[in-house]
């Protein structure tokens, strides 16, 4: 940065953070022209350097004496200052997550928000009713609307009716609407929500949303525990209904952006304009458009992915975190922030209810419901009084199969048999996408790797080819084996996509689709075509898993139950129960009882026993008592430093550097003895992707603040590495691999 002289004195100074992967702020000068125009939370253009970056202001102060010679700032967005609850927020993450604050205004906003222009919308407002009721429907229509909701952007009118275009002129021409203009935070638009029929709340479900607290400014954390589908959606719209009556906003989590598809006509339809969808799967311009309608205030409601929990959202009287146990809530790049935890905190900060829904929690959620961190609420029964689905067990050692391929159970091919000559519907989950896990050469015994990791490939029928899951190298199946050239090669295990051919080979009746990873750019089409009868048969991943409500579905058959717990975790079993729990649930939510056959070679392994009893509480009890034994989280703190580089003696230099580093950090903090305990460098469960070697060094400790500045100590010594190395902290990690 250049200095110049600044001729005035006394001007107020801002501290400013810039969007740039910086650990430090800078400080401007405020020029009299934006004097009371800068305060926090107020996005401004400063000179860099011969560049000129975007910044937030964090503090606008007096001048000091150590200040040096400052530049002026250039600039001042048009948009309002950001809340400021969203502003300490991301402090707190940068603190937390041992992150630059900069990195941390970069995840937050979208990549486009801050160089777009703020938005400047038109919008209607309702003037009168016509003296005379003789108008055509559609202006009737328009009419009732507009009265209804006071006012709407001119866009959204439009599409009230079909036409909407003409009629919205004509009623301008007639004075009964007229035309503003809006910027900022000029207006909230009352809520219009639909009246429409809505369900009437279970006992359970009126006692939970009684027990919701609606004052400002009092902080309310609590587990919502309701078993698969115990009606814990409508409990959140009618919460989030009573804040925006009070004219405050709230956001809403969800784990899947399948979910978020979901969701969206359901909240769309509920509370109309009010409500804003984001996931990652929309445009950055789309995104960046989002944030302004929230930030000037016109969208109150949030709905969306784990990133939706930085939305600027004004006045928060409600956070909803729904399925809160899922590991999709954390960021596994980047800044490695988990939104759930998030969540909490931005709920403390601005002095809100936070609703934490699931019906299989995080150990972690459900030990501070004991520890009286978060407070409790139960919902034990489905809706309608409906029955939990039975659950069985195909016992794979002993069962007979049907088919060549031997994937399914003669148990599970009869009951799939009987749902579709029923009518019904069916649900087959296995959580292993492609069509046969890996290819191995029959006579030398050798397995195709992927070239840059240290795993083998996966094949893919449609189209054909193999495939690295982690970073997508392709190719095309080789005819001879490239070891020692026989031509004996074989398509080893089976994934979603065998699944799927060999359901509809079985299975003449069955309309088959199939939900993962590769399909999920129709993952909108899919789900509605399943739901609307024009597939019997839903072949899947977790994707199916998680918060669909299927009426129709009666049958859930799970493929390979055994192979989550063979993952390097220790939070394997935990993952395992909850899979089959959420999957299971998906049975029976209609007026025929459903039925679940689980097909696995372990049947007497606890996660799947309290499984198909639908017991959270024993495979909790029995989980904790692991837990504790092994000094695992919740008993413990854990983070995680990888080192990686395509130089694997560099890589493995560096991370003995950091050991010894810390062991002699850990004397310098002079705590008792083995407060915080270092594991490794170990090669990672999978050593190399995209041609890095990785390594990892794992730390666990009683104390969250002692191991905070123990990993800032590491960041300040190694950074993020230099060169082709790079070593990266992540706090609270959810994946070993």
């Amino acid at each position: 940065m250049i200095p110049s002289a600044v001729s005035e004195e006394n001007l107020p100074i801002a501290d400013v953070l810039l969007l740039l992967p910086l650990a430090r702020t800078y400080s401007y000068t405020v020029p009299p022209r934006l004097a009371g125009v800068v305060t926090r939370g107020t996005q401004v253009l400063c000179p860099v350097r011969r560049s000129r970056v975007h910044g937030i202001v964090l503090d606008v102060r007096g001048p000091r004496d150590d200040d040096p010679e400052l530049l002026e700032i250039i600039d001042v967005s048009e948009r309002p200052a950001w809340p400021a609850d969203l502003m300490e927020l991301m402090g707190w993450v940068s603190t937390y997550y041992v992150a630059p604050p900069g990195t941390v205004a970069r995840t937050a906003m979208p990549g486009l928000f801050a160089r777009r222009k703020a938005a400047v919308d038109e919008y209607v407002v309702f003037v009168r009713c016509p003296d005379s009721p003789g108008r055509s429907q559609r202006v009737l229509k328009v009419l009732d609307v507009m009265e209804r909701c006071g006012s709407m952007e001119i866009g959204q009118a439009r599409k009230i009716v079909p036409g909407g275009s003409d009629v919205v002129r004509k009623l301008l021409a007639g004075g009964y609407l007229r035309v503003e203009n809006r910027t900022a935070a000029e207006f909230m638009p009352p809520s219009c929500m639909d009246d429409g029929d809505r369900p009437t709340l279970t006992r359970d479900q009126q006692s939970v949303l009684d027990a919701i607290p609606t004052e400002k400014g009092r902080y309310s954390p609590f587990l919502l525990h309701g078993v698969t589908g115990s009606g814990k959606t409508e409990v959140y719209m009618r919460a989030i209904e009573r804040v925006l009556a009070e004219g405050r906003g709230a956001i809403v989590l969800v784990p899947e952006i399948a979910l978020t598809f979901q969701l969206r006509t359901t909240f769309e339809r509920r509370f109309k304009d009010a409500a804003a969808i984001m996931h990652s799967q929309m445009s950055d311009s789309v995104r960046a458009a989002a944030w302004d309608e929230i930030l000037a205030g016109r969208r109150r409601l949030v709905v969306g992915a784990r990133s939706a929990i930085f939305a600027p959202v004004r006045d928060l009287g409600l956070i909803v975190v729904d399925e809160e146990h899922d590991t999709s809530y954390k960021q596994q790049d980047g800044l490695r922030y988990n939104a759930r935890d998030l969540a909490l905190v931005r709920g403390k900060i601005a002095g809100c209810t936070v609703l934490l829904g699931s019906a299989t929690p995080s150990l972690e959620t459900f030990n501070n419901t004991a520890n009286g961190k978060v407070g409790y609420l139960s919902l034990p029964s489905r809706v309608r009084e409906l029955p939990m689905p039975c659950v069985e067990f195909a016992n794979m050692k002993y069962a007979q199969t049907r088919g060549d391929e031997k994937l399914f159970s003669e148990q599970l091919a009869v009951e799939l048999n009987r749902t579709i000559d029923a009518g019904e519907s069916a649900i087959l989950f296995l959580n292993r996408r492609g069509f046969g896990r890996f290819v191995m050469c029959r006579t030398c015994g050798r397995k195709i790797d992927c070239p840059d990791c240290s795993i083998t490939l996966t094949h893919h029928a449609r189209p054909d080819r193999l495939v690295c899951h982690y970073c997508d190298h392709h190719q095309a199946l080789p005819g001879l084996c490239p070891s020692c050239g026989s031509g004996e090669l074989g398509i080893m295990g089976f994934g979603t996509e065998r699944l799927e051919e060999e359901t509809q080979r079985l299975f003449p009746k069955a309309r088959v689709c199939r939900l993962d990873s590769d399909t999920a750019g129709r993952t909108k089409e899919i789900l509605s075509d399943f739901r609307d009868g024009r597939f019997n048969v839903l072949v899947g991943t977790q994707i199916v898993a998680k918060g669909h409500d299927f009426p129709a579905v009666t049958l859930v058959g799970v493929m390979l139950a055994d192979q989550s717990l063979a993952f390097p975790d220790f939070r394997a079993s935990e993952r395992t129960f909850q899979l089959l729990t959420q999957v299971s649930g998906r049975a029976g939510r209609g007026s025929v009882p459903g039925r679940v056959i689980i097909q696995t070679y372990c049947p007497e392994n606890y996660a799947l026993r309290y499984s198909s009893t639908h017991d959270y509480l024993g495979f909790a009890v029995e989980e904790n008592k692991l837990r504790r034994e092994r000094g695992y989280p919740p008993y413990s703190f854990l983070a995680s430093i990888e080192v990686s580089s395509t130089d694997a003696v560099a890589a493995s230099s560096t991370a003995s550097g950091i050991v010894e580093f810390i062991i002699g950090q850990i004397g310098a903090l002079g705590g008792p003895p083995g407060q915080i305990r270092v594991l490794g460098p170990a090669l990672a469960a999978i050593e190399r992707i995209r041609g890095r070697t990785r390594l990892h060094i794992l730390l666990k400790g009683p104390s969250r603040s002692v191991m905070n500045r123990l990993l800032w100590a590491v960041r300040g010594r190694f950074r993020t590495g230099a060169g082709d190395l790079r070593v990266t902290i992540d706090v609270d990690p959810v994946s070993m691999l």
